[in-house]
């Protein structure tokens, strides 16, 4: 199980809010049926690393689908093999070694 990170920003909306673009984007996401997570800079989806590539792909092609011109998409992938980790295992293994 891989973990991505994805942030799409469409270039040249003619206005400076993308909300609409994101939600579009993020209708996606839900569709897919994997685990995720939406933050305020991107989303965070965790799968098998195929399914998350072909996720990619259709997360990027959406704001092309609207009509824009140019997209910037950024994606971060964590891919264990030694293991299994998820969001979850990851923030927990943090947590526990704050000095809270």
């Amino acid at each position: 199980m891989a973990i991505m990170e994805i942030s799409v920003v469409p270039v040249g909306t003619g206005g400076t809010s993308l909300s609409k673009y994101v939600a579009r984007a993020f209708e996606v996401v839900r569709k897919s049926n994997l685990k995720y997570e939406l933050t305020p800079m991107g989303t965070v989806i965790e799968g098998p690393i195929d399914e998350l590539f072909n996720l990619a792909r259709e997360i990027h092609e959406v704001c092309f689908s609207m009509g824009i011109k140019r997209v910037l998409t950024t994606i971060k992938i964590d891919d264990r093999r030694d293991r299994e980790g998820t969001m979850e295992q990851k923030k927990r293994s943090v947590e526990e070694k704050l000095d809270v």
